[in-house]
């Protein structure tokens, strides 16, 4: 399934199955928690749900994006996250230092600080660095900078790093 060699009719279905259930989840399970003032027990008993209505919608997440992929729907933005998943490693060791920075007491202290809404400040802008210079950095480079270090460890052998432009001709 997650090759996204079903119909197209398969994966619409899911999509709609899924999101009706896990929303549908969810929705009883914050429901519960505010009702009982966030109780511990009350939330740790509706936690099963809550990810029961996690793991629903994020199925209904990745049938719709086969959906779109396979449509060929908002090429840009499949295009950025390849070349982002391409340099997966450095992208996520970029995040772990800006968030460390941002949240931590040797940055800007933030942690805890900031309500759930606000988090999106700090994610919105990392993905849309990440999604704007990772396809840049591609045109260039074979390789993000830290995949580039682990294949030449790996193979103990330096790897061509740069893109070489082809001969004038």
């Amino acid at each position: 399934m997650i090759g996204g060699t079903r119909s197209s009719t398969f994966y619409l279905r899911l999509s709609a199955a899924a999101y009706a259930i896990g929303i549908a989840v969810n929705s009883f399970s914050a429901w519960n928690c505010i009702r009982t003032q966030w109780d511990p027990v009350q939330r740790g008993y509706f936690s099963t749900t809550y990810d029961l209505g996690r793991l629903a919608v994020a199925l209904g997440h990745m049938s719709l994006i086969i959906l779109l992929v396979r449509i060929g729907s908002l090429p840009w933005l499949t295009s950025s996250l390849a070349a982002v998943g391409q340099t997966a490693f450095s992208n996520y060791v970029l995040q772990s230092v800006i968030c460390s920075t941002v949240f931590y007491g040797y940055g800007f202290g933030l942690y805890g600080k900031l309500q759930r809404y606000e988090l999106l400040y700090v994610v919105v802008p990392i993905w849309v660095l990440q999604l704007a210079v990772s396809p840049i950095w591609l045109r260039h480079f074979r390789f993000g900078p830290l995949e580039w270090c682990w294949r030449s460890l790996t193979y103990w052998k330096r790897q061509p790093f740069r893109i070489m432009a082809a001969p004038a001709g």
